[in-house]
């Protein structure tokens, strides 16, 4: 463990929250002292079982219980009985060690030669069930709406394309604007958070050749922030059934856009800074012809 990280660990505010937590012991300033310490990193004394198997120190109290001892800071940690490591470790981790049922331990002791605060294994037993649940995070509007263009343009339609390919290129050469809607309105779900229209997509689509058929589709520009694609090119190639995927993505640069795509095993592929819209079509083109071309 570096010393001079170790040494900048002091959890001042936890500190104050235990010191008036034991001066006040209201729910409420023990919510705060909860709350604190689910981002905490503590210090924990450890014996040496063997190289590179610490197993943590526990306290008895008189009554013959026994607890996990761990410190806010490392100059809490009493210099006798002198421990052979000190581990540093997040509040969550330590409540593992508290609940294992072989351990029979009663629960833990912060700082327990000051403050000594004991929080009991019940305690300890219902924090530990809180962290296992999975937490919820809620987005704003912009930010759900960049969570679903990404998931169409980054993960619905490559995985489509290339599941379905002569069948989906087909689809979309012939219900263009309507398709692509109706695959952005299925990742909203619920149509009322869908801002856009079948009128605010553009679905172009070419024969190049009678081994090449290539499709265009340009996005909504409002909203657009990196990595969003402006559009994006599909090519499929009826001989071959070989299918491309190729997407001009905005960069947080003004005025440079990410020639990018993605493989049939939905690997990100990075192809350089794109070309002047007027160029993209030949290089696409020329990408769609050399599948096998190397890519970063």
């Amino acid at each position: 463990m570096d010393e001079n990280v170790t040494m900048e660990i002091t959890n001042d505010r936890l500190r104050q929250a235990i010191k008036a937590y034991a001066k006040e012991r209201t729910g409420e300033n023990l919510t705060t002292v909860l709350n604190l310490l689910r981002t905490t990193k503590l210090f924990v004394p450890a014996m040496l079982k063997g190289p590179d198997k610490p197993s943590p120190c526990f306290l008895k109290s008189n009554e013959g219980e026994q607890f996990l001892a761990v410190f806010t800071s490392k100059d809490q940690i009493p210099e006798e009985p002198k421990s052979q490591a000190i581990l540093n470790m997040t509040f969550p981790a330590c409540n593992s060690i508290v609940v294992k049922p072989e351990l029979n331990l009663a629960g833990m002791a912060i700082n327990p030669f000051s403050d000594n605060l004991v929080l009991k294994k019940a305690l300890v037993e219902k924090l530990h069930e809180e962290d296992k649940k999975p937490r919820q995070i809620k987005l704003t509007g912009e930010q759900f709406q960049v969570f679903v263009k990404k998931q169409v343009e980054f993960g619905v339609l490559p995985k489509r394309l290339f599941a379905e390919k002569e069948e989906f290129v087909n689809r979309l050469c012939e219900e263009k604007e309507s398709l692509i809607q109706q695959i952005f309105a299925d990742a909203y779900k619920d149509p009322k958070l869908n801002p856009f229209t079948e009128e605010d997509y553009s679905v172009m689509a070419l024969n190049i050749s009678e081994d090449l058929t290539l499709v265009r589709v340009d996005f909504p520009e409002k909203g657009i922030i990196p990595p969003l694609c402006h559009r994006v090119y599909l090519t499929f190639d009826p001989v071959t059934k070989n299918a491309g995927y190729y997407t001009i993505e905005k960069t947080a640069e003004q005025d440079v856009r990410l020639l990018g795509g993605f493989d049939e095993a939905g690997k990100h592929l990075n192809y350089g800074n794109a070309p002047v819209e007027g160029a993209e079509l030949q290089k696409i083109l020329d990408l769609a012809r050399k599948p096998d071309e190397i890519t970063s």
